[in-house]
């Protein structure tokens, strides 16, 4: 780098030989018998900024929750299915409606690796309408079914519900 660059690094070049090759700012230094520029380390802390990936927004909390056993690893032919419901949140992306179930085992297979989610039809106990399915996602441990309505009621009332599923099999296929 020194013999292309005729004897004089620039702040780039200082940088790139730091973090692509490893080399020690004073080694750099002794090496090119030159000083270590001024602002090196700060102009270093402010490209790493600009590369940062923010960090994301956590929207919902499964922390507190069973892993949810994901029957769709075990066999991926079950396109029905019964569970219990372990919470009931509220989605922040639809002005807080109370259309989020997580369940103690699903054979929904939700948006993971380009593979599109599965979409269901969702019966709760002493229900009549069923509900649908319309996106599946993970959080943490748990899997997220989206209903396509609002559950009515108090939410603490559906915990332990049990819950029926039929996936849709040709969206599956």
């Amino acid at each position: 780098m020194l013999k292309t660059k005729k004897g004089k690094l620039g702040i780039d070049d200082w940088i790139t030989a730091m973090q692509a090759h490893g080399i020690p700012a004073d080694k750099i230094a002794e090496v090119a018998k030159a000083p270590i520029p001024g602002g090196l380390y700060y102009e270093i802390a402010l490209r790493l900024e600009k590369t940062a990936k923010k960090q994301e927004k956590i929207l919902y909390s499964t922390i507190h929750l069973a892993e949810t056993d994901n029957i769709y690893y075990t066999d991926s032919q079950c396109m029905e299915f019964d569970g219990n419901i372990l919470e009931v949140f509220a989605n922040v992306t639809q002005k807080n409606i109370p259309n989020i179930l997580i369940l103690d085992r699903s054979a929904v297979y939700p948006t993971s690796g380009g593979q599109q989610h599965d979409n269901a039809v969702l019966t709760i106990e002493g229900e009549a309408t069923p509900y649908n399915v319309v996106d599946a996602i993970k959080v943490g441990k748990c899997v997220l079914h989206i209903l396509d309505r609002p559950v009515e009621g108090d939410l603490e009332s559906f915990k332990g519900k049990k819950v029926h599923v039929n996936i849709d099999h040709e969206r599956r296929r």
